[in-house]
Protein backbone atom coordinates (compact mmCIF):
# COMPACT_ATOMS: atom_id res chain seq x y z
CA UNK A 1 0.00 0.00 0.00
CA UNK A 2 2.79 2.71 0.72
CA UNK A 3 4.83 1.34 -1.49
CA UNK A 4 1.87 2.31 -4.06
CA UNK A 5 1.41 6.21 -3.12
CA UNK A 6 2.08 8.43 -5.32
CA UNK A 7 3.13 11.93 -4.34
CA UNK A 8 2.61 13.70 -7.72
CA UNK A 9 -1.27 12.94 -7.22
CA UNK A 10 -3.10 16.21 -6.98
CA UNK A 11 -5.72 15.11 -4.69
CA UNK A 12 -3.69 13.76 -1.79
CA UNK A 13 -0.21 15.44 0.32
CA UNK A 14 2.29 12.94 1.06
CA UNK A 15 5.28 13.73 3.41
CA UNK A 16 7.42 11.30 5.08
CA UNK A 17 10.55 11.01 8.02
CA UNK A 18 12.53 8.94 9.61
CA UNK A 19 11.02 6.55 12.28
CA UNK A 20 12.32 5.56 15.09
CA UNK A 21 11.08 1.81 15.01
CA UNK A 22 14.20 -0.21 13.57
CA UNK A 23 14.55 -4.22 12.63
CA UNK A 24 17.74 -6.02 13.86
CA UNK A 25 18.99 -9.29 13.29
CA UNK A 26 20.43 -10.73 16.67
CA UNK A 27 22.71 -13.86 16.88
CA UNK A 28 23.59 -16.14 19.66
CA UNK A 29 27.14 -15.70 20.86
CA UNK A 30 26.80 -18.33 23.40
CA UNK A 31 29.74 -20.99 23.60
CA UNK A 32 26.66 -23.89 22.21
CA UNK A 33 25.99 -21.45 19.40
CA UNK A 34 27.42 -21.92 15.95
CA UNK A 35 27.78 -18.62 15.89
CA UNK A 36 29.71 -18.09 18.80
CA UNK A 37 33.01 -16.95 17.18
CA UNK A 38 33.52 -13.51 16.35
CA UNK A 39 34.64 -14.15 12.82
CA UNK A 40 31.47 -16.13 12.28
CA UNK A 41 29.43 -13.05 12.85
CA UNK A 42 31.32 -10.69 10.99
CA UNK A 43 31.42 -13.55 8.03
CA UNK A 44 27.71 -13.06 8.20
CA UNK A 45 27.84 -9.03 8.29
CA UNK A 46 29.65 -9.44 4.95
CA UNK A 47 27.14 -11.68 3.07
CA UNK A 48 23.87 -8.81 4.37
CA UNK A 49 22.93 -6.49 1.39
CA UNK A 50 20.34 -4.28 3.25
CA UNK A 51 19.73 -2.10 -0.06
CA UNK A 52 18.91 -5.56 -1.79
CA UNK A 53 16.82 -6.25 1.54
CA UNK A 54 14.87 -3.14 1.48
CA UNK A 55 13.95 -2.43 -2.40
CA UNK A 56 13.24 -6.01 -2.91
CA UNK A 57 10.83 -7.12 0.56
CA UNK A 58 10.01 -3.77 1.32
CA UNK A 59 9.35 -1.82 -2.29
CA UNK A 60 11.32 0.52 -0.72
CA UNK A 61 9.29 1.57 2.29
CA UNK A 62 11.99 0.91 4.74
CA UNK A 63 15.97 2.52 4.64
CA UNK A 64 18.80 0.34 5.10
CA UNK A 65 20.68 0.45 8.65
CA UNK A 66 23.97 0.53 9.20
CA UNK A 67 24.20 1.15 13.53
CA UNK A 68 22.48 0.13 16.45
CA UNK A 69 21.28 3.64 16.46
CA UNK A 70 19.00 5.11 13.85
CA UNK A 71 18.86 8.05 11.55
CA UNK A 72 17.36 11.13 13.20
CA UNK A 73 18.63 10.06 17.11
CA UNK A 74 21.27 11.79 18.93
CA UNK A 75 24.86 9.76 18.27
CA UNK A 76 23.69 7.67 15.13
CA UNK A 77 26.30 6.75 13.11
CA UNK A 78 27.49 4.20 10.25
CA UNK A 79 29.56 1.91 12.22
CA UNK A 80 28.49 -1.37 10.04
CA UNK A 81 28.95 0.83 6.57
CA UNK A 82 32.19 1.84 7.70
CA UNK A 83 33.42 -1.72 8.24
CA UNK A 84 31.63 -4.18 5.86
CA UNK A 85 31.34 -1.43 2.72
CA UNK A 86 29.56 -3.76 0.42
CA UNK A 87 28.71 -7.36 0.55
CA UNK A 88 31.55 -9.52 -0.30
CA UNK A 89 31.37 -13.64 -0.14
CA UNK A 90 35.45 -13.17 -0.58
CA UNK A 91 35.94 -11.39 2.84
CA UNK A 92 33.23 -13.48 4.83
CA UNK A 93 35.25 -16.54 3.70
CA UNK A 94 38.34 -15.42 4.52
CA UNK A 95 37.01 -15.21 7.86
CA UNK A 96 35.75 -18.78 8.15
CA UNK A 97 38.89 -19.99 6.83
CA UNK A 98 40.39 -17.75 10.09
CA UNK A 99 38.04 -19.45 12.58
CA UNK A 100 39.02 -22.74 10.87
CA UNK A 101 34.82 -24.02 11.40
CA UNK A 102 33.67 -26.39 8.73
CA UNK A 103 31.66 -25.22 5.86
CA UNK A 104 29.05 -24.41 5.41
CA UNK A 105 28.29 -23.14 8.91
CA UNK A 106 24.81 -24.55 9.44
CA UNK A 107 22.49 -22.51 12.00
CA UNK A 108 19.05 -22.14 12.68
CA UNK A 109 16.96 -18.80 12.05
CA UNK A 110 13.88 -18.11 14.10
CA UNK A 111 11.29 -15.46 13.16
CA UNK A 112 7.73 -14.74 13.92
CA UNK A 113 5.63 -15.58 11.10
CA UNK A 114 2.23 -13.71 9.93
CA UNK A 115 3.49 -10.25 10.89
CA UNK A 116 4.39 -8.17 8.09
CA UNK A 117 6.67 -9.29 5.71
CA UNK A 118 8.36 -11.59 7.51
CA UNK A 119 8.39 -14.60 6.27
CA UNK A 120 9.59 -12.89 2.78
CA UNK A 121 12.18 -11.26 4.91
CA UNK A 122 13.37 -14.85 5.92
CA UNK A 123 13.86 -15.96 2.85
CA UNK A 124 15.63 -13.14 1.21
CA UNK A 125 18.09 -13.23 4.03
CA UNK A 126 18.33 -16.97 3.56
CA UNK A 127 19.56 -16.09 0.12
CA UNK A 128 21.56 -13.84 0.92
CA UNK A 129 23.60 -15.69 3.81
CA UNK A 130 23.22 -19.07 1.66
CA UNK A 131 25.42 -17.42 -1.46
CA UNK A 132 28.80 -18.97 -2.01
CA UNK A 133 27.90 -22.04 0.25
CA UNK A 134 29.33 -20.21 3.32
CA UNK A 135 26.10 -20.84 5.51
CA UNK A 136 23.50 -23.39 5.30
CA UNK A 137 20.50 -21.81 7.07
CA UNK A 138 17.38 -23.61 8.51
CA UNK A 139 14.03 -20.94 8.93
CA UNK A 140 11.60 -22.14 11.66
CA UNK A 141 8.50 -19.42 11.51
CA UNK A 142 7.05 -19.30 15.01
CA UNK A 143 3.50 -17.88 16.25
CA UNK A 144 4.54 -14.32 18.30
CA UNK A 145 4.68 -15.85 21.80
CA UNK A 146 6.45 -19.19 20.74
CA UNK A 147 8.50 -16.86 19.16
CA UNK A 148 9.12 -14.91 22.14
CA UNK A 149 10.32 -17.66 24.61
CA UNK A 150 12.52 -19.68 21.78
CA UNK A 151 14.59 -16.46 21.79
CA UNK A 152 14.22 -16.14 25.93
CA UNK A 153 15.28 -19.31 26.08
CA UNK A 154 18.31 -19.37 24.15
CA UNK A 155 17.32 -21.58 21.73
CA UNK A 156 17.93 -19.75 18.44
CA UNK A 157 21.10 -19.16 17.05
CA UNK A 158 19.59 -16.03 15.04
CA UNK A 159 16.86 -14.00 15.33
CA UNK A 160 14.87 -11.03 13.55
CA UNK A 161 13.23 -8.73 16.06
CA UNK A 162 11.96 -5.43 15.67
CA UNK A 163 12.33 -2.34 18.14
CA UNK A 164 10.25 0.36 18.55
CA UNK A 165 11.84 2.55 21.57
CA UNK A 166 9.64 4.26 24.22
CA UNK A 167 11.52 7.73 23.66
CA UNK A 168 13.48 8.85 21.34
CA UNK A 169 16.74 8.32 23.24
CA UNK A 170 19.97 6.71 22.02
CA UNK A 171 20.12 4.80 25.52
CA UNK A 172 17.06 3.33 24.48
CA UNK A 173 18.76 1.33 22.11
CA UNK A 174 22.11 0.48 23.96
CA UNK A 175 21.41 -1.18 27.71
CA UNK A 176 18.37 -2.81 26.09
CA UNK A 177 19.67 -4.38 22.94
CA UNK A 178 23.46 -4.62 23.42
CA UNK A 179 24.57 -4.52 27.42
CA UNK A 180 25.12 -7.44 29.75
CA UNK A 181 21.71 -9.28 30.12
CA UNK A 182 20.25 -6.93 27.83
CA UNK A 183 16.38 -7.75 26.33
CA UNK A 184 17.36 -9.59 23.51
CA UNK A 185 19.33 -12.45 25.41
CA UNK A 186 22.26 -13.25 22.88
CA UNK A 187 24.29 -13.77 25.51
CA UNK A 188 26.51 -11.07 24.66
CA UNK A 189 28.64 -9.14 27.51
CA UNK A 190 31.15 -6.45 26.57
CA UNK A 191 32.83 -4.77 29.70
CA UNK A 192 33.84 -1.94 26.89
CA UNK A 193 30.53 -1.92 25.68
CA UNK A 194 28.93 -1.27 29.75
CA UNK A 195 31.07 1.35 30.36
CA UNK A 196 30.23 3.26 27.68
CA UNK A 197 26.64 2.64 27.89
CA UNK A 198 26.82 4.04 31.68
CA UNK A 199 29.66 6.44 30.42
CA UNK A 200 26.56 7.93 28.14
CA UNK A 201 23.94 8.34 30.76
CA UNK A 202 25.72 10.75 33.05
CA UNK A 203 24.88 13.01 30.24
CA UNK A 204 21.58 15.45 30.68
CA UNK A 205 22.62 17.37 27.58
CA UNK A 206 22.31 13.84 25.19
CA UNK A 207 24.72 15.73 22.53
CA UNK A 208 27.50 15.52 24.76
CA UNK A 209 27.09 11.59 25.42
CA UNK A 210 27.75 11.27 21.61
CA UNK A 211 31.15 10.43 21.14
CA UNK A 212 30.43 7.36 23.57
CA UNK A 213 27.73 6.20 21.58
CA UNK A 214 30.30 6.45 18.58
CA UNK A 215 32.47 4.58 20.57
CA UNK A 216 29.94 2.14 21.12
CA UNK A 217 28.30 1.41 18.18
CA UNK A 218 32.36 0.72 16.86
CA UNK A 219 32.44 -2.05 19.28
CA UNK A 220 29.13 -3.44 18.54
CA UNK A 221 30.01 -3.51 14.59
CA UNK A 222 33.30 -5.14 15.67
CA UNK A 223 31.87 -7.87 17.87
CA UNK A 224 28.22 -8.53 15.79
CA UNK A 225 26.33 -9.95 18.53
CA UNK A 226 23.69 -7.57 16.27
CA UNK A 227 23.33 -7.19 12.63
CA UNK A 228 20.93 -3.78 12.12
CA UNK A 229 18.81 -4.59 8.95
CA UNK A 230 16.64 -1.59 8.22
CA UNK A 231 15.06 1.57 9.86
CA UNK A 232 11.15 2.19 8.98
CA UNK A 233 9.43 5.30 7.83
CA UNK A 234 6.54 7.44 9.16
CA UNK A 235 4.41 8.63 6.26
CA UNK A 236 1.84 11.36 6.48
CA UNK A 237 -1.04 11.08 3.91
CA UNK A 238 -3.23 14.21 3.93
CA UNK A 239 -5.96 15.77 1.36
CA UNK A 240 -5.17 18.97 -0.28
CA UNK A 241 -7.42 20.93 2.16
CA UNK A 242 -6.00 19.95 4.74
CA UNK A 243 -1.75 22.44 5.92
CA UNK A 244 0.98 21.37 7.95
CA UNK A 245 0.98 17.62 7.05
CA UNK A 246 4.58 17.54 6.25
CA UNK A 247 5.36 18.85 9.96
CA UNK A 248 3.17 16.15 11.70
CA UNK A 249 5.53 13.70 12.48
CA UNK A 250 9.43 14.09 13.19
CA UNK A 251 10.62 10.84 14.02
CA UNK A 252 9.39 9.98 17.71
CA UNK A 253 6.82 8.38 17.45
CA UNK A 254 4.30 11.23 19.08
CA UNK A 255 2.15 12.80 16.27
CA UNK A 256 2.34 16.79 16.42
CA UNK A 257 -1.08 17.38 15.93
CA UNK A 258 -1.03 21.51 16.17
CA UNK A 259 1.00 21.67 13.50
CA UNK A 260 -2.43 20.85 10.86
CA UNK A 261 -4.59 23.31 10.19
CA UNK A 262 -7.59 23.61 7.01
CA UNK A 263 -6.50 25.32 4.05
Amino acid sequence: MLARLNPSDPSMRVSEADSSEVRNLYLNTRSSSPLHDTKVRQAMAWMIDRERLAATVYEGTVDPLYSLIPAGITGHTTAFFDAYAKQSTAKAKALLTEAGVTLPVKFTYGYATGRGAADKEAAELKRQLEAGGLFEVTLKPYEWTAFQKAWATGKLDAYAVGWVADFPDPDTYGGPLVGTDGTMNTGYSSSEVDKLIQASQQYADRADAAEDFRSMQDAVARDVPVIPLWQAKEYVVSSEDVGGGQYLSDGTGVFRLWRLNWI
